[in-house]
């Protein structure tokens, strides 16, 4: 059972292994989205725009929320990667359970501050007055949600840091159905509005991370979660955060620069919040598959650099980067070959459809630029270098993207002309990481040259 569910990526064929290890993470993101996606889609068909546009505004500041925290899954997955790599068993497990616990507290403090601040951020974010009541009520019951969430991004990290991303497709499969099954309950027959399909939510990520627990706890695999041994180990928790902390500001940052995006599209009013709501449901089907192209060359790079092998982190970057672009580029060709049938899918609205294709056909042909700088700056972090990831992503995502999306809404005050940052933007992180990887790997390549040959 162990090796059929643990896959070592420090040697043997390269594609193979990965390929293995991706596809589940693809198929797991999918149904992740699915907690918001059906969400949207039910809102969307069964009740009105202004209930889409509260679910809409909500997703983003929701997005933000959680951000953190799953930058430091992503720290805890490194390191345990990296000491995994090592064959350092006693550290992986320190780093997992140090990670939950750190996680549990800080994800019931989120949603205590989330449920009391959640109104005043949405005012500040200019959420339309009509939209305000549903969007509240949204946030906060999904608020409940958080701490499961949580919980669930750390240990899958874990397991991720051995190879197995398995466990946790299975788990989000059955929760994904379970949400659609709770989104009809509390929509058709209790007719609860925006409050049914939070609940909903709720349940659904409740069952993920009893089920991820169940999984991650049997004694026959190579890093166990254990209740009994959960705790803080200073000195592992410091290098978690150390990785953690500046992937998931990065996370947030990324996610500010979103809501400044939201910011510019809620001047233009209710059917345009609708729209970019819309765009961003039929986008995430694009974006999941980066995230585990991205997550995969993070694994690999982690269980390289413990095992010294820096040339095979080159050679995996490189395959899983042509990939990925390749399998983005289908995706956004087929949805541009067919956009008001698969955007239909999620809004009713014909208005509101005509304005989220403004958007899509500005971003969607050039979206195969995001896997570079999602997969190559994956693998800066995975080598440990996680602040120099966050740097790019601050200059470019942040800084670039908010100052473009203050010209371009002054100067032209139209949707495709505040997509159109999406696109400048990823070209200009995509070329620092490609010279920040192409400098680290040439040095780290060189200095294990040296090393050997001493």
């Amino acid at each position: 059972m162990r090796e059929k569910k643990s896959i070592d990526m420090t040697k043997g064929p390269l594609v193979g292994p990965l390929i293995r290890f991706i596809l589940p993470l693809i198929g797991g993101s999918i149904f992740q989205q699915l907690y918001n996606t059906v969400d949207f889609m039910f809102v969307g068909n069964l009740l009105d725009k202004t209930a889409a546009a509260a679910v809409g505004a909500s997703s983003t500041l929701i997005t933000c929320i959680i951000g953190l925290f799953s930058g430091i899954a992503v720290g805890t997955s490194v390191v345990a990667a990296q000491a995994i790599g090592a064959k350092d068993r006693e550290r992986a497990e320190k780093a997992l359970h140090s990670s939950v616990t750190f996680g549990i507290i800080g994800g019931l403090i989120l949603m205590i501050l989330g449920m009391l601040f959640s109104p005043h951020i949405l005012k500040i974010l200019r959420t339309p007055e009509e939209v305000m009541p549903q969007a509240v009520v949204y946030i906060r019951i999904y608020l409940i949600s958080v701490p499961m969430l949580i919980f669930y991004n750390m240990v899958s990290g874990g397991m991720r840091a051995y190879g197995n991303s398995r466990s946790p497709f299975i788990v989000l499969v059955i929760c994904g159905f379970l949400n659609v099954a709770m989104d009809a309950l509390f929509l058709v027959v209790f007719p609860l509005g925006v409050a049914g399909v939070a609940i909903a939510t709720a349940i659904s990520q409740g069952a993920s991370a009893f089920l991820v627990w169940y999984l991650a706890s049997r004694p026959e695999l190579p890093l166990r979660l254990s209740l009994r041994k959960l705790g803080v180990s200073g000195g592992i928790l410091r290098q978690v955060l150390r990785i953690g902390l500046p992937t998931g500001v990065q996370t947030i940052i990324i996610t500010f620069s979103n809501v400044m995006v939201q910011y510019y599209i809620n001047d233009l009013g209710e059917t345009a919040v609708a729209a970019f709501a819309t765009y961003y449901k039929v986008e995430n089907f694009i974006y999941l598959p980066i995230m585990a192209f991205g997550q995969a060359a993070t694994t690999f790079a982690g269980q390289n650099t413990g095992a010294g092998n820096y040339r095979r982190i080159l050679r995996g970057t490189v395959v899983t980067t042509i990939i990925s672009a390749a399998v983005v580029a289908c995706l956004a060709g087929a949805v541009l070959a067919f956009p008001r049938t698969v955007f239909t899918w999620f809004m009713k609205d014909a208005d509101v459809v005509t304005h989220a294709l403004m958007i899509a056909t500005v971003t969607y042909p050039l979206y195969w630029i995001y896997p570079i700088l999602e997969v190559t700056g994956a693998s800066i972090r995975g080598m440990g270098y996680s602040i120099s990831s966050m740097i790019v992503i601050i200059a470019n995502l942040c800084v670039l993207r908010v100052s473009l999306l203050a010209v371009f809404s002054r100067v032209y005050h139209t949707l495709p002309a505040i997509g159109s940052v999406y696109p400048i933007t990823w070209a200009g992180a995509a070329v620092c990481f490609v010279v920040i990887f192409s400098v680290i790997i040439r040095k780290k390549i060189k200095a294990s040259d040296q090393l050997q040959n001493a």
